[in-house]
């Protein structure tokens, strides 16, 4: 079982993908409770990434539990008092959970994100970008700005309404990020980490 990493505060855990769909389905507790849903999903990939969020869940909370979806696509947990974020990216799936708003998201490391960086980067964030380190930079950036979208879960946010506070690059650490979106202007510590296929952020409890 491929299980890489279980962090117990805030509770998350990464999967790296390495079994057939129809491996990850046997595993699954229950697992026909998502025959119908599943049945939906043909491309080989996504149901691979839609199982091992899943089996991650499980994991996590030692027993089984469905995963539904709100009119936005926003994942909950119906019988959990719990709150839920997942991402994925090229061979992992990441998931977190908290009974506070939480956020996650992971990126496989790639030049795509060089391209880009004008649609969700503010001038004085792409000023302190280390050269040295600039794509590796720039995606701890856009993994921030997607775990705060994942965190404010209203239509309409966008990357001007995301503020991240310039930081020095490093391979782990934390940043300051903050929205505009609301009227309070909610401030959020975010914990990240670069390793040689992705990168990943979420939200630090407080």
């Amino acid at each position: 079982m491929p299980l890489i990493y279980v962090h117990n505060k805030p509770h998350w855990g990464l999967w790296k993908v390495e079994e057939s769909s129809e491996q990850l389905f046997l595993m699954l507790e229950e697992h026909d409770a998502y025959s119908v849903e599943l049945e939906k999903i043909h491309n080989e990939h996504r149901r691979q990434e839609w199982l091992a969020a899943r089996l991650l869940l499980q994991h996590l909370l030692g027993r089984f539990s469905r995963i539904a979806y709100h009119a936005n696509g926003a994942p909950f947990l119906p019988a959990e008092p719990l709150q839920i974020s997942i991402s994925h990216t090229k061979g992992y799936v990441a998931v977190i959970l908290s009974y506070q708003a939480v956020g996650i998201d992971i990126e496989y490391r790639s030049d795509r994100i060089l391209k880009v960086r004008s649609h969700f980067m503010t001038k004085e964030e792409d000023t302190a970008i280390n050269l040295e380190h600039e794509k590796e930079h720039l995606l701890i950036y856009w993994c921030a700005k997607e775990t705060l979208y994942k965190m404010i879960g209203s239509e309409g946010v966008g990357f001007s309404d995301l503020h991240v506070r310039p930081f020095t690059f490093a391979d782990k650490g934390q940043i300051s990020a903050y929205e505009t979106f609301t009227p309070y202007c909610l401030e959020f510590l975010l914990s990240f980490q670069i390793t040689d296929d992705y990168v990943l952020t979420y939200k630090i409890e407080n």
